[in-house]
């Protein structure tokens, strides 16, 4: 009955843990949903893009930031690994062999001659230190809080990834468009200079008005190379986005969707699992529990632990004979050990680890607030997108009857110079922000999606994702 009680005492001991209690209150916010949303997580489909489609899903292949992502990801779930063996008992082979001479004048010497000897050895060794305080069971619930934390930072990273590849495909897709429209108005300013320079060798317009007309063909052109250089910064981007081959970055060019009208279903509110939504949230907050653990981790120093080993195997003066009976031999030990004084290590490593989990604690809810604060700007701004769409093209039907009116008097001679090329330019301008409104509302339709986790849940335990990244890296890296 002792033995066992000293069992059931050990065994006690063993499952407690040093931890501190997290407690994390719980976030109170109005919602403005009755029920909760639901993304679908292929919602960059619903642009209905061939070429976006392709893109992403090279992006998800190809991309070394995602690829890296996932190498820490797996290096989380050695770790985790790792953690789980110190739970348990080692066991170790070895073997060895030694001769030695001893001197005439050792004082073990008593035959007044050299001795020679010699000790062969083999067995299993086996070694457990008991998990009084719960040190190693703290250390392995913060591996596995670390490697959730992980696999919440991969769907993140991917979304990041998906997203960035949405938006710069748009801005691409707007800046070529652009071009097309400045290309026409250089070609179209270039005739009529050619025109005015006609008249002006003839005595009809003087050298002021020609170089008017001069000035408006070469800003244009300004404004083409300009729109050129911002449409190939794009084109770079998103190749480094997608691309794994160098002549693809180098030479190749993208090809687009002109960009068209979207019935897509959007969140207008907050619902209330969106905490569940985001996995920068869950990732933050696995964080702060994997930094609660290595409190209690740190705790355990100011106390003892208890050290068992053992051996089993055999031992003889002659190889012939090690494995043969009389040379088996074991042994058991334990080993106390107890911190006394260590010049405040112990109190400051403790204190080290509580303040990392205060960090860990701010970080989560500073991952809150910038992800409710980006929730309210991405509503805000697809609904303000969505209605300057419609002021630019309002705005460019009332600036191109102004620019017809406009060329009709001027070549009447009712309105000067200027009010003309003024009218002229107001045109143009118009009709670049009208092509670029249907990409910016685009775009805001991308940061509403990334914002409400882009069909994300915590709930589900799908690995198809990973699973995806697994095997597309198999043939690299794990046949090395």
């Amino acid at each position: 009955m002792r033995k066992l009680m000293i069992f059931a005492s050990c065994f006690l001991i063993a499952g407690c843990s040093l931890k501190p209690n997290l407690e994390i209150k719980d976030i109170n916010y109005t919602k403005s949903l009755d029920q909760n949303i639901s993304i679908n997580k292929q919602w960059w489909k619903a642009f209905n893009d061939t070429y976006l489609n392709a893109l992403v899903d090279q992006a998800l292949k190809n991309n070394n930031d995602l690829q890296i992502t996932y190498i820490n990801l797996q290096k989380a779930y050695e770790t985790l690994g790792i953690a789980r063996s110190e739970l348990l008992p080692k066991l170790d082979a070895s073997a060895g062999g030694a001769r030695a001479k001893t001197s005439i004048n050792a004082p073990s010497n008593k035959s007044n001659d050299f001795v020679y000897g010699n000790d062969f050895n083999m067995g299993l060794n086996l070694s457990y230190e008991i998990d009084l305080w719960g040190k190693y069971r703290d250390i392995y619930s913060a591996s596995k809080a670390k490697l959730q934390a992980s696999e919440f930072d991969y769907e993140s990273a991917r979304l990041s990834l998906i997203s960035n590849v949405a938006k710069t495909y748009f801005n691409l897709a707007s800046l070529s468009e652009q071009t097309k429209i400045l290309e026409e108005t250089a070609q179209s300013y270039q005739k009529t200079y050619e025109l005015k320079l006609e008249h002006y060798k003839i005595g009809v317009i003087s050298e002021y008005e020609l170089n008017k007309f001069k000035a408006e063909l070469e800003n244009s052109r300004i404004l083409l190379t300009n729109a050129r250089i911002q449409k190939e910064a794009y084109t770079k981007a998103l190749k480094i986005l997608t691309s794994n081959n160098i002549d693809d970055i180098l030479y190749n060019s993208i090809e687009y969707k002109q960009v068209g009208k979207y019935e897509l279903s959007i969140p207008e509110g907050i619902g209330s699992e969106i905490l569940l939504q985001r996995p920068d949230i869950q990732a933050s907050l696995k964080t702060l529990e994997e930094k609660n653990y290595l409190v209690g981790v740190a705790r355990t120093a100011f106390l003892p632990n208890l050290s068992l080993t053992g051996l089993l195997g055999f031992q003889s003066n002659d190889l012939d004979l090690l494995v043969k009976h009389g040379s088996n031999t074991w042994n058991v030990a334990g080993n106390f050990a107890m911190p006394i004084f260590h010049w405040g290590e112990i109190a400051n490593n403790v204190n080290i680890a509580k303040l990392t989990k205060d960090e860990a604690f701010l970080q989560y809810e500073n991952t809150l607030k910038t992800a409710f604060g980006e929730i309210r700007l991405a509503l805000f701004n697809r609904q303000s997108y969505y209605e300057n769409e419609q002021n630019y093209k309002n705005l460019f039907l009332a600036q191109s009857k102004i620019y017809d009116i406009a060329s009709l008097r001027y070549e009447a001679g009712a309105i000067n110079l200027s009010d003309f090329l003024q009218d002229q330019r107001a045109y143009l301008n118009a009709k670049l922000s009208y092509t670029n409104s249907s990409y910016e509302l685009a775009n805001s339709i991308v940061d509403v999606m990334k914002a409400f986790g882009g069909g994300f849940n915590a709930k589900e335990e799908s690995k198809e994702n990973i699973k995806a990244m697994e095997e597309n890296l198999k043939e690299n890296f794990y046949n090395n």
